[in-house]
């Protein structure tokens, strides 16, 4: 016991160090360097003049990726707004950096960067902050996983994933095992909900329902940009490149996930007999509009924020000199 505790300390101190944060650093850059690397390869083997021919042109293409680009910030200021008391404005600052931490840094960053936010602009304490943001990522995570389901069912049932290829090799008694796993598993949830999550059953319907919604039209925008580059493409298809996107964005501390769906995407075209550059040069476009908002949105709302606190200062520094005069 003594050297399990020994060691549990020994692991702390190293995950703390200067090191370890550099370790980190380093496989998160070669992580990159190796996904940019198979896309690179896979451009190459479209070829890319071909990828280049294809890129989008079509109005509409960008004006949705607007729109998506802000769907989630916009819709957390509602979801957060049940428990956060502050300006809208400044929550939607907020979650625009929480999106390029979770987007260009690591996975869950956002949300470490968003509880030093919290810390900052509201008057809440450290664990009550906390609490809020698990609530609402169990909350994030049911309605992912939730339409996931959903999409393979349709996938299942429309014959894009053929169901007796996956369970032909699944012994009988690992699928009786899940079963009683996820049984036992809904169970402690329920049992135990309270000492897991603190939001209200009202507040965590209306937490869910704007999720659910926000959910539906951001992926249904999704079809309909890739629709407007591809278009005459079986719905079936789309929903093909749905499920691996959900899939990509659940899985945790992975950075750049787009690079992820876009290597991904480019296999998937392939497997499915589409137009691989229209695919390749849709997704391309995607990741580095994507990379270029975000640089430009933080780098406004850090010297915005940065202005913010000078003039207060100042605020602060004229009204003591006037207490002083008087």
């Amino acid at each position: 016991m003594k050297r399990l505790e020994l060691l549990k300390k020994k692991w702390n101190e190293f995950s703390e160090s200067p090191r370890a944060e550099m370790l980190k650093r380093n496989l998160r850059r070669l992580m990159i360097i190796f996904i940019v690397g198979i896309i690179l390869y896979q451009l190459y083997e479209i070829g890319w003049r071909e990828v280049i021919r294809s890129l989008p042109t079509h109005p509409l293409f960008y004006i949705i990726f607007g729109l998506l680009y802000v769907s989630l910030p916009f819709a957390e200021v509602f979801i957060y707004g049940q428990v956060w008391r502050t300006k809208k404005w400044e929550l939607f600052k907020g979650f625009i950096t929480k999106k390029v931490f979770n987007d260009e840094v690591m996975g869950y960053s956002g949300e470490f960067y968003l509880f030093a936010w919290g810390r900052k602009h509201l008057d809440k304490e450290d664990k009550e902050i906390l609490k809020n943001i698990r609530d609402n990522n169990i909350l994030s995570a049911v309605t992912s996983n939730l339409v996931a389901f959903t999409l393979v069912g349709i996938l299942v049932f429309t014959g894009i994933i053929d169901i007796e290829d996956l369970i032909a090799d699944v012994n009988t008694f690992y699928v009786i095992l899940g079963v009683v796993i996820t049984v036992v598993f809904i169970v402690l949830f329920v049992q135990f909900r309270k000492y897991l999550f603190s939001l209200s059953l009202k507040k965590s319907a209306i937490v869910f329902v704007i999720y659910i919604t926000r959910f539906l039209i951001h992926h249904g925008l999704l079809v309909v940009q890739w629709a407007v580059v591809i278009p005459n493409t079986p719905i079936s298809v789309w929903f093909a490149f749905l499920a691996i996107i959900i899939v990509v964005n659940r899985i945790p501390f992975i950075p750049s996930k787009d690079l992820v769906f876009m290597w991904a995407g480019i296999e998937l075209s392939k497997m499915l007999n589409m137009a691989t550059a229209s695919v390749a040069g849709m997704l391309l476009v995607s990741s580095v509009l994507r990379k270029i908002t975000s640089l430009v949105l933080f780098l406004w709302i850090s010297y915005s924020d940065k202005n913010k606190e000078i003039r207060e200062i100042q605020r602060e520094a004229s009204e003591n000199i006037k207490l002083k005069e008087e």
